[in-house]
């Protein structure tokens, strides 16, 4: 890529602090040219007095498939941003277009360009404010709505954009980026029933468009091929009572978050069959302190009883993380649920175990033997598909110790288990300690793929 023209692009952005700042025209060249270039007509939409659009830029080498760029300006203030850069004909590692994201605001001293292009100023004279109808609601309360100012009649075809409203905001587990709307421009023969897509965008909901492009080559097709949604929308394109269509309302959006199904009676039936003795006594707070290389991190563990003497309810939180846990004694989770932060978005995670099975004599644990246990997760995240992932562990009880050792506040006696476990593209070794009087599995060590190292200590116990 180019590297040098982008660098010199985001130097020019309010708040940067790059070399085009400070050196004036030789620098400011790049960017400006991509502020007067001409703006790819069917990309273009309109919120407010705000333009979204796209222009052709050059990223990469590629000639074949032209690299754009994603800005928002307002036609009444001279202000805009540069929301990102993508060469749709250069895949990243991940197979998808390589893309730089900005989302920053254009310098006071460049957007005067843009004031200058003709091709933005008519944009903004021919584009009339949006007039969201609301067509129908499905039953995933996603809202089919459409834009009644943009239905034009181009000879015997009408062009106009429509979306897919959805309740929550979501994650394209593609693109790994947010949104809560999907508008796409068409063109319409009502006479023939064809339709053609001219360009799809995702957008946040406050009309930040996060991801999508223009079509390059459209294709007609029936009607009677498009899911059912869009040909919801493709008919009321052609029909004469658009105008008497409800005005659609802003609907308040929160991100999705996932909620991990309940553990299988099966699960918990395995669990019980061990014949583990209950706990003498409860643990009710913990905390760890886990060091990984140079780094530490504290986490507070806020423990309750589940159903049953073999079920613990956690909570476990971090400065940055919290997580809802049933687990099987601290040793694995039956059920998790956690919300996070990835490349600034917050994400949501659940899982349940739905299969288990044991091996070895887990009611005693005899020093010297070996103990199992199997299992299969249902694995859901926001950001990726769900999968679901197999674990296989062998633990050999090593040694008893006295549980003072690993906290001064424990009373009795803890067994030692070198633990190694295995399953979808993962391998680790654990040491685990079983604390006898509160039925509790602490883990002291795990090692992954043979690498990575995490030691944690118990600080508090209570």
């Amino acid at each position: 890529m180019k590297h040098i023209a982008v660098i010199v692009a985001l130097g020019l952005l309010s708040g940067c602090g790059g070399q085009g700042m400070k050196h004036g025209g030789t620098a400011e060249a790049p960017y400006k040219d991509m502020l007067k270039k001409p703006l790819l007509a069917d990309s273009v939409m309109r919120d407010g007095d705000d333009l979204s659009y796209q222009v052709h830029v050059t990223l990469t080498d590629n000639v074949a498939v032209p690299d754009i760029a994603q800005l928002q300006a307002s036609c009444a203030t001279p202000s805009g941003s540069l929301l990102y850069m993508e060469a749709p004909g250069t895949p990243g590692a991940d197979g998808q277009p390589t893309r730089i994201t900005v989302m920053r605001n254009l310098a006071p001293e460049v957007i005067g360009e843009l004031q200058q292009n003709a091709s933005f100023t008519d944009a903004c004279a021919r584009t009339p404010r949006p007039d969201w109808r609301l067509v129908s609601t499905t039953d995933t309360q996603r809202q089919l709505l459409i834009d009644r100012a943009s239905l034009k009649t181009v000879g015997e075809k009408i062009e106009f954009w429509g979306a897919y409203d959805e309740p929550l905001i979501l994650i394209n587990t593609l693109k790994k980026m947010p949104y809560a709307q999907t508008r796409l421009h068409w063109e319409v023969s009502c006479s023939r029933q064809t339709y053609r897509t001219l360009a799809a965008f995702s957008l946040t909901p406050k009309n930040t468009v996060t991801f999508g492009n223009v079509v390059a080559v459209p294709i007609d097709q029936p009607f009677s091929t498009a899911e059912a949604d869009t040909r919801t929308l493709l008919k009321a394109a052609c029909s004469p009572t658009a105008a008497q269509l409800p005005v659609a309302v802003t609907r308040t959006k929160l991100m999705q978050t996932l909620t991990p199904a309940p553990v299988p009676a099966t699960v918990t039936e395995a669990i019980s069959a061990l014949g583990m003795p209950a706990p003498a006594k409860p643990l009710h707070h913990l905390v760890e302190k886990r060091e990984l290389g140079s780094s530490s991190l504290r986490t507070e563990v806020f423990i309750e009883p589940g159903a049953g003497n073999n079920l613990l309810k956690l909570r476990r939180a971090t400065p940055s993380s919290s997580a809802k846990i049933t687990t099987f004694r601290g040793l694995f989770s039956l059920t998790f649920q956690s919300e996070f932060e990835l490349r600034g978005m917050n994400v949501s995670a659940a899982s349940t175990v739905e299969q288990l099975s044991f091996s070895g004599d887990w009611k005693h644990m005899p020093i010297g033997t070996t103990l199992g246990f199997k299992l299969k997760e249902l694995n859901r995240n926001t950001a990726e598909e769900d999968r679901v992932l197999s674990r296989d562990a062998t633990c050999v009880v090593a040694r008893e110790v006295p549980a003072s050792d690993i906290n001064s506040a424990l009373s009795g006696t803890a067994k030692a288990l070198n633990c190694t476990t295995t399953g979808d593209n993962y391998q680790a070794t654990n040491t685990v300690m079983y604390l006898q009087d509160y039925g509790y599995f602490f883990t002291q060590q795990d090692v992954v793929k043979g690498k990575y190292t995490t030691r944690t200590t118990l600080v508090n116990a209570q």
